[in-house]
């Protein structure tokens, strides 16, 4: 198996999302006769190896630009890097060449069963056509714009999305939201020649054997990238809009990204001063303990200016899995898992004051109601874990039709 991605961490303290390294691990835990192998970009920021052996797969890195100072494209996404760098437009195409080159190289050498793709762009397209070339199937997951930036190119992209989803295997959506983007570019009845062979599947989670829910400690807590998407100047707002309902509540916005700064001033001059808290990225046991304390955990995701948009975050996913009331907004994906009362509370996206409503609403849950959305976002969280989502992944991959 040879899984390609523009996102992938070099290490455990990387600040880039692991889950896609997460979802190999779990998939060869379920079936250790499979060798598998990762192609990702080099990142000078994580300081990426060219070969890197580990006890699931090996790693592979490609080089697409020179000057090498000019490898910021990936590894903490594409469309952010874009946003943040215009001038990064001039890479797109070195890395769309450099990434053909060293899938085909590898995939040649390989010879691997099958492709799979992480982001439809560019990872499904190079990998359709070295598929082609090497006698492989490609299957492909799409996580949020990934398919939707070919609107851009009018009827021109549209016949490149519907080319390319034509020749794969099998595709997967991690929410029925991004599904849907992937078939706005179907008109008519074309989507009835490939919906066979999609299936919404998320990425998974890690689940605590421990069914109890530890006590929180009186944070309303964000984790995530610091940019548009993620909705986290809303989430600003609306903890001003609270005010003193909140009582002693903190915020705690952990992450980092291009938009901190900005958000830091803004909390100033919101009044927030020491009711706000930006500890920057965290990971490992620090990540865990902060989801695990947290009173809520809230995921205020909107479509960002340009169109970016999220898939399912894994931070909703993890707080589900920490029994932690969850408050997010559909655009995040979360409809699929939430329901509105149940197992968490929905807002819609850029209104603080129904964020605002929600957090007073969630923060102030009698015991019992705490305990009952707490063990039902577990159970959400229980059909989310990695075992079982990995094998359906597995299924997937092998079989090359969704699974029942």
């Amino acid at each position: 198996m040879l899984v390609v991605a523009s996102t992938f961490p070099a290490n455990d303290e990387d600040h880039v999302p692991a889950f896609v390294r997460d979802q190999v691990v779990a998939m060869q835990a379920l079936d250790p006769d499979v060798e598998w192998h990762v192609l990702a970009p080099h990142d000078r920021r994580s300081q990426t190896r060219t070969v890197r052996r580990w006890p699931s797969f090996v790693e592979h890195r490609f080089h697409y630009m020179w000057p090498r100072r000019l490898e910021r494209l990936a590894g903490r996404g594409i469309m952010p890097a874009l946003r943040a760098e215009p001038h990064l437009h001039v890479v797109l195409p070195f890395f769309f060449l450099a990434e053909f080159w060293a899938l085909w190289r590898l995939a040649r050498s390989l010879r691997p069963d099958v492709l799979y793709a992480h982001w439809f762009t560019p990872q499904a397209i190079t990998s359709v056509w070295v598929a082609r070339l090497v006698g492989s199937r490609t299957v492909f997951t799409t996580h949020a714009s990934d398919v939707a930036v070919w609107h851009r190119f009018g009827p021109l992209g549209a016949a490149v999305v519907r080319w390319h989803v034509r020749r794969a295997a099998a595709f997967t959506a991690v929410s029925r939201r991004s599904m849907g983007r992937l078939r706005q570019f179907f008109p008519g009845e074309a989507w009835a020649e490939v919906a066979d062979r999609g299936r919404v599947l998320p990425m998974g989670v890690h689940v605590d054997a421990a069914d109890e829910t530890p006590p929180a400690d009186g944070t309303v807590l964000f984790i995530g990238r610091l940019v548009e998407k993620k909705g986290v100047s809303f989430l600003l707002r609306a903890f001003a809009e609270a005010g003193p309902e909140l009582g002693d509540v903190r915020l705690v916005v952990a992450g980092d990204g291009p938009l901190r700064s900005a958000l830091t001033a803004e909390a100033v001059e919101l009044g927030l001063g020491g009711r706000v808290e930006f500890p920057g990225y965290v990971t490992g046991e620090a990540k865990a303990d902060l989801v695990r304390s947290a009173a809520v955990v809230v995921v205020p995701s909107v479509v960002a200016s340009d169109g970016d948009v999220e898939g399912l975050p894994i931070a909703l996913l993890e707080g589900l899995a920490a029994g932690r009331p969850c408050v997010a907004t559909p655009e995040s994906g979360a409809d699929d898992v939430l329901e509105d009362g149940v197992n968490g509370f929905l807002v819609p996206q850029r209104d603080s004051t129904a964020l605002a409503a929600a957090l007073v609403r969630a923060v102030h849950l009698s015991p019992s109601e705490r305990s009952l959305i707490g063990e039902r976002a577990r159970t959400t969280a229980r059909r989310l874990a990695w075992p079982v989502v990995a094998r359906q992944h597995l299924d997937l991959l092998f079989d090359g039709a969704p699974p029942a």
